[in-house]
């Protein structure tokens, strides 16, 4: 008896031991691991998704149907629209076209709430979506669809096995194991390896985390995970944010910034990004949340001028948001365009916005070719990312790269923030070359840390989170290796200083689009 007794213990501590290794977190150089995950999963009002769904379940229809009336009018329309299936093949070229009205943009009050609520509407409603032909040009959405110029990510053919050669080769590298089509998966509520986390943002007790749609079965773009009750949980289950219904009407975000004032800003490119079949669902555009009350208070369609071809969406994957003197009303952001090689600008104050372009924007053909993860591929993004430093009286300086290249360049905002500037003989002086981090230092995303006056830079040709005291000359000797690891930091796809912490995920990109993803292993994982 006493021999079985001490035989269940050592079982029931092996159970525990094991349980709790399950959820140890583990460091990478400076870096504490916060999150990891083989694959993601969803909680929706206390229904957890873990497996792959074919289609939406029936209590969730009735959930988004209650969501919606019980919506804030000021915030959406009360007229019936039709509703949006993220997973079939459809476009906004057969999308009933409305002139509903929507929420204009509203005035914040000197405690940096929105003043919405109280003050009356004055001005007209306008139409959901833009008139993309003033001024007599021509809308991106009635010109022939083509597959433009650069080589994006991996090229697919019908098998969906990545093609690293050009289009028109139907060789395919050897040790391929994907075998759906990306078409097949039409229809699908939920396919849970097509959900690759690419944002994340810390905001408060929320983590945000988004995916955008470049597969079938992603269940909701803008989600986030409430650290005060989850940060015990290795592998937590994400919340669409605010609410299931609500994060239906965005398309495809990339990645988040929040602002001063307690306003959520993203890029919604508005389209679904599946491999040789890119839908344009709806127009891109800036959507800024009100966090105090997590609803959404604006949607910015950009102009036809904004976006100069068809897969410009595409390349809207980042934003950088800039307030001057705790002016919530006089905010401007900074939209990177990786595609097709602009900065697109947009005055809050104005409602209006105006696109930049310098060869600065472009990518570095030298530093093309990459190699991670024992993957060999060429990309050829331009300008990836955008951080603010402080600069002259009320100009602060933008430090700004492409993916493909290893350079940094700055200009003065005050040159961003006028519209006209581009007229100017002395235009292209105003941009600056800071200098090199070094070979194979190809980088995602980038931000600033005014307290100790350093950048935090996501090197995707390294696997590492590197640094460079601003005070110092840019050059590789001068950047500091913070974490490195080609296995749990393949692909650092996000980075953001929030106070004094850092923030980075790794979303293994690379294996996904030209491998496979061991849904054994860990996959995705965020650092601090």
């Amino acid at each position: 008896m006493r021999q079985r007794k001490y035989l269940f213990f050592q079982i029931y501590a092996s159970i525990v031991v094991l349980s709790s290794a399950q959820n140890i977190r583990q460091k990478l150089g400076k870096f504490d691991e916060v999150f990891a995950w083989k694959q993601l999963t969803y909680d929706i009002d206390g229904s957890v998704f873990d497996q792959d769904v074919y289609e939406e379940p029936y209590n969730l229809r009735n959930t988004r149907d209650r969501e919606k009336r019980q919506s804030d009018s000021v915030f959406f329309n009360n007229e019936d629209e039709p509703v949006r299936n993220w997973n079939q093949q459809s476009s906004i070229f057969n999308e009933p076209q409305t002139n509903s009205p929507r929420p204009l943009r509203p005035s914040w009050n000197n405690n940096n709430q929105s003043s919405i609520f109280s003050e009356p509407q004055s001005n007209s409603p306008r139409p959901l979506r833009p008139n993309w032909n003033n001024n007599n040009q021509s809308s991106i959405f009635n010109e022939p669809q083509t597959n433009s110029p650069r080589p994006l990510r991996p090229s697919w053919n019908n098998n969906n096995r990545p093609n690293l050669e050009p289009p028109r080769d139907e060789r395919r590298p050897s040790g391929v194991t994907t075998t759906v089509r990306p078409i097949d998966e039409a229809g699908r509520f939920f396919v849970q390896y097509n959900n690759i986390p690419m944002g994340v943002e810390k905001v408060g007790d929320r983590l945000f985390i988004t995916i955008p749609r470049r597969r079938y079965g992603i269940i909701s773009t803008l989600n986030y995970i409430n650290l005060d009750r989850d940060s015990h949980q290795l592998s937590p289950a994400l919340k669409p944010y605010p609410n299931y219904s609500t994060s239906r009407s965005l398309t495809s975000v990339y990645r988040t910034r929040a602002d001063s004032c307690g306003r959520l800003w993203m890029v919604d490119t508005g389209m679904i990004e599946i491999p040789d079949n890119r839908q344009q669902v709806q127009p891109p555009a800036i959507v800024v949340f009100d966090l105090n009350r997590d609803r959404q208070i604006l949607r910015y369609p950009f102009k036809s001028t904004d976006i100069p071809s068809a897969n410009t969406p595409t390349g809207l994957a980042s934003i950088t948001v800039d307030i001057t003197n705790d002016d919530c009303e006089n905010a401007f952001a900074y939209v990177p365009d990786l595609t097709t090689y602009g900065l697109i600008v947009y005055s809050l104050k104005q409602n209006d916005s105006w696109r930049l372009s310098h060869n600065f924007f472009s990518f570095n053909p030298t530093a093309g070719n990459l190699n991670i993860a024992g993957l060999r591929f060429q990309w050829s993004d331009g300008i990836f990312s955008l951080t603010l430093v402080p600069g002259a009286g009320n100009c602060k300086t933008a430090y700004f790269h492409p993916l493909i290249g290893t350079q940094e360049f700055s200009v003065s905002t005050c040159v961003l923030q006028n519209r006209t500037a581009v007229s100017d003989p002395n235009y292209w002086s105003f941009f600056s070359l800071l200098g090199d981090r070094g070979e194979g230092s190809q980088a995602t995303m980038h931000d600033y840390h005014p307290a100790s006056r350093v950048l935090f830079i996501a090197e995707v040709g390294r696997d590492a989170v590197s640094c460079w005291n601003t005070a110092e000359p840019l050059v590789s000797t001068n950047i500091a290796i913070l974490a490195q690891d080609s296995q749990r930091l393949s692909y650092p796809a996000d980075l953001h200083v929030t106070g004094n912490d850092v923030w980075v995920i790794a979303n293994s990109l690379p294996r996904f689009g030209y491998s496979r993803l061991d849904t054994n292993s860990y996959n995705f994982y965020i650092y601090r």
